[in-house]
């Protein structure tokens, strides 16, 4: 979909401005920053030209116009790939931005929307629990000039998006393992301790026994080579415990279901144990001391979203504070 912006007199946004202290505007060409943003988002110019109807050498006419115009380069040819360079990453957060408040223009105008509302797009890993996300969102869809876009993807590719500019924030449990020169941010909201479950009729006797009673018995787990799982390998050696994996998933709300089939142990976050003792007979066998799972909060520095983009640190930070 197109923005919703008229262009006129050579493509280029105008509008009548009554503004005394400013004798002249040099006008930017939205249409070339437009297609811009489609060359970023589609990762080059050959599927943004399919995307967008036109021909290869039309669309790369354009961009160099744009960079003309700017006075830099916007992408960084690598091989056959087109990197945002760092001002590119910080004029695509721009063009995000604009074209967001010519749709809210848009909407405003046919009576669809109260005001503007600021946009972030958050970025979470799979394996991150959803009650922990809904909870450090709430402050922000409370808010009445704020709105937010979740994306779930593997870190590796919430991190590439993030460069450029297609999200604001990422909130991840893997270390996250940025290239060099990235212009990225890390903090640690948090940790979190670790516990194993079991369903009533498997529990009975086990959790007297803690942990030896564990050898020998089935096991929902992260999956293998990540941290977490890492970690409860590490724990079940120095127990000097086997136990039988029978299934893996990142997914806590998978591995919660599978625990509820009355046939396997399973790990507990220490943020969500509240939750899963009220619901499916699920009952504590006890702690994995030693083993925490630790969350980071991954920005660009760049100017778009800053605001949002604390309000979410800070409640994410005080939620993880509060159940720990």
């Amino acid at each position: 979909m197109r923005p919703s912006f008229s262009f006129v007199h050579n493509e280029r946004l105008t509008c009548n401005v009554a503004l005394t202290d400013i004798q002249s505007v040099t006008w930017l060409n939205y249409q070339h920053l437009y297609y811009f943003s489609v060359i970023a988002t589609e990762g080059g110019i050959a599927p943004a030209a399919r995307k967008l109807n036109l021909t290869h050498s039309t669309l790369s006419a354009q961009l160099k116009s744009l960079e003309a115009q700017l006075g830099t380069l916007l992408f960084d040819r690598r091989g056959k790939r087109l990197w945002l360079t760092s001002f590119g990453q910080e004029a695509l957060s721009y063009a995000v931005d604009i074209f967001r408040l010519g749709r809210e223009l848009n909407e405003s105008a046919q009576g669809r929307i109260r005001g503007r509302r600021k946009l972030v797009v958050v970025g979470v890993a799979p394996s991150i629990p959803k009650s922990l996300i809904a909870s450090i969102m709430e402050t922000t869809l409370a808010s009445e000039n704020a709105s937010v876009q979740i994306r779930q993807d593997d870190p590796p590719a919430l991190l590439e998006r993030l460069m450029l500019g297609r999200c604001g924030l990422v909130i991840t449990n893997d270390p996250p393992q940025l290239p060099r020169a990235s212009r990225l941010h890390v903090q640690i909201l948090g940790t979190t301790s670790i516990s194993l479950y079991a369903h009533d009729r498997l529990a009975r006797g086990l959790k007297k026994n803690f942990p030896s009673g564990l050898n020998g018995k089935k096991f929902v787990m992260p999956m293998a080579g990540g941290p977490l799982r890492k970690a409860l390998d590490h724990w079940l050696l120095e127990h000097e415990l086997s136990v039988e994996v029978v299934a893996e998933t990142n997914d806590a709300g998978i591995m919660r279901a599978l625990g509820t089939l009355g046939t396997c142990i399973l790990p507990v976050r220490g943020i969500v144990r509240k939750e899963v003792e009220g619901a499916h007979n699920l009952r504590l066998l006890g702690e994995c001391v030693g083993v925490r799972e630790t969350y980071y909060a991954v920005t660009a520095e760049r100017k778009s979203h800053d605001e949002l983009t604390s309000v979410i640190l800070r409640q994410a930070t005080m939620h993880l504070e509060r159940k720990n």
